[in-house]
């Protein structure tokens, strides 16, 4: 039987681990907020919008490109023009913004029109 040396399961000390590890702890909240603002954008109209647009745009060239190329057209020269016209119409719907945030009205808190307050001497 073979004997062997068993030591700590996990060690602990003050080496470039240990300082490693610290720096990591500290970064990780950081990396989460980065993460979920991420999130949050990816959802947004803005970029459901510019997806939208860019699948379209993405479409109507490939169509386009086709149908040059049927035509005996260069495919190098139409895919270039395709490319112009797809980077336009990209920066277009950038140029545009994102979507308007819809605000919810406010609620009156105090009622004060004159069919609510009834003043009675006799109170």
């Amino acid at each position: 039987m073979l004997t062997y040396h068993s030591g700590l399961r996990f060690q602990q000390g003050r080496g470039f681990g240990s300082f490693f590890g610290s720096i990591l702890r500290g970064l990780k909240p950081i990396a989460k907020m980065g993460l979920n603002a991420g999130k949050r954008f990816i959802k947004s109209d803005f970029v459901k919008k510019l997806g939208n647009t860019a699948l379209d745009v993405g479409k109507q060239a490939a169509t386009n490109i086709a149908v040059d190329v049927l035509e005996g057209k260069n495919l190098k020269d139409s895919a270039q023009e395709q490319l112009e016209e797809a980077k336009k119409q990209i920066a277009t719907t950038l140029k545009g913004g994102g979507c308007a945030k819809k605000r919810k009205k406010k609620k009156l808190v105090f009622d004060l029109s004159p069919k609510k307050l009834k003043y009675n001497l006799l109170d």
